[in-house]
């Protein structure tokens, strides 16, 4: 038998009348640059997550960078940070994570996540405070939401700005309230893995406040505000029609697709959590997680797991299996107090394979495989 991580031809099959009927009308209409197709996304998206302003761009790295570049002309009234201004965040997450706090001019601070939950810890974002801290940047990681309430205070009592890399949370909420929606700024991106995928890449900046949704409108388009009148540097970030087509068709399922992955993740939690080797993801229960990614803990032999499933046709794989303070790449960041829920969950981290269509006999096949590893090891 053969699992993949994710099917996405599966995906298509379900969505293709909607998708193909959005097409044709992009088809029809021949208008592909921030055409009506994406202004109807983004009011629509804005509308499911309770956002006020939901703006389109071309991935969601573009969505962290044009979200950060958005506070530092408020901030410092300038294109970008100075390198003293410092940016909170976690050291376990993708690479634009970080890479957009540089590109926007400032310096990472990563501090520990929690190892439960895989997220930045709150208590530790307090510790690293200091004059040249500007932001915070929490991941809701996998699609479980950070402790954003606790978050939030420390970020007013400090006067911070919150831009949450909500990636691979869309749909995900903290006490009932959608990621993307607590910070000053939200992020997501629309890779064809996330939970709501596009054709390619794709992003989304929301956010409650008019004047950083026009800038981020702006930044997106050249730093045009009128056509031909570049107020300053932008970017050619703009989410095109055809993806915005492809995502309209599939939002309207977005609950209907997390509450599979739901389903999934529960028979994974039914069979695995009686393994002693393995922790099952942590959910606490004022956390709605959607399940980006399926991603246990294994005490030992973690690495010969990974290949035994992958022997077996199952393509579990880890992410991530390098932290982002010991990349070469951000050698010039800081961090700020012992990393050790970091480097603990980087030496344990195992993904599962997770889809809303995954079938439950390729579940039972990925759990006996994975039970049967220990007991016969």
């Amino acid at each position: 038998m053969t699992i993949p991580l994710l099917d996405l031809k599966k995906e298509y099959i379900f969505f293709k009348k909607d998708i193909d009927k959005q097409i044709e009308s992009c088809l029809e209409s021949q208008e592909w640059i921030l055409g009506p197709k994406v202004k109807e996304f983004e009011d629509k998206a804005a509308q499911y997550l309770g956002a006020k302003y939901a703006v389109g761009v071309a991935s969601g790295t573009d969505a962290l960078i044009l979200a950060l570049r958005a506070f530092a002309l408020r901030l410092r009234n300038r294109h970008y940070f100075d390198e003293k201004d410092e940016i909170i965040t976690a050291p376990f997450s993708f690479i634009a994570t970080a890479e957009a706090i540089v590109r926007s001019g400032a310096r990472p601070v990563f501090v520990d996540i929690d190892p439960d939950t895989f997220n930045i810890d709150p208590a530790k974002i307090k510790q690293a405070i200091n004059r040249n801290k500007v932001g915070i940047i929490p991941v809701h990681l996998y699609g479980l939401a950070c402790e954003m309430e606790l978050i939030s205070e420390i970020a007013k009592a400090y006067q911070l700005f919150v831009v949450e890399d909500a990636a691979q949370a869309f749909g995900a909420s903290y006490k009932g309230k959608k990621t993307g929606t607590f910070g000053n700024l939200g992020a997501f991106s629309f890779f064809p893995s996330k939970n709501l995928g596009a054709f390619g890449d794709g992003g989304l900046v929301t956010t409650g406040d008019g004047e950083l949704a026009e800038s981020v409108k702006t930044l997106r388009n050249h730093g045009q505000r009128e056509r031909y009148n570049a107020d300053f540097i932008g970017y050619n970030s703009r989410l095109d029609s055809i993806q915005a087509a492809v995502l309209l068709a599939k939002l309207k399922y977005i609950d209907q697709l997390n509450k599979l992955r739901k389903k999934i993740a529960q028979m994974y939690n039914n069979k695995l959590k009686n393994t002693q080797e393995i922790k099952i993801p942590h959910a606490p229960q004022e956390a709605d997680h959607v399940y980006h990614l399926y991603t246990i803990k294994v005490s030992r032999k973690r690495d010969k797991l990974l290949a035994h499933l992958n022997s077996q046709g199952i393509d579990a794989r880890i992410y991530y299996p390098f932290s982002l303070y010991k990349m070469k790449a951000f050698m010039n960041a800081k961090y700020s107090g012992e990393l050790k829920g970091t480097e603990k969950v980087l030496s344990e981290a195992l993904s599962l394979p997770i889809y809303p269509f995954l079938e439950k006999i390729k579940v039972n096949y990925i759990i006996e495989h994975t039970c049967n590893f220990f007991t016969n090891g």
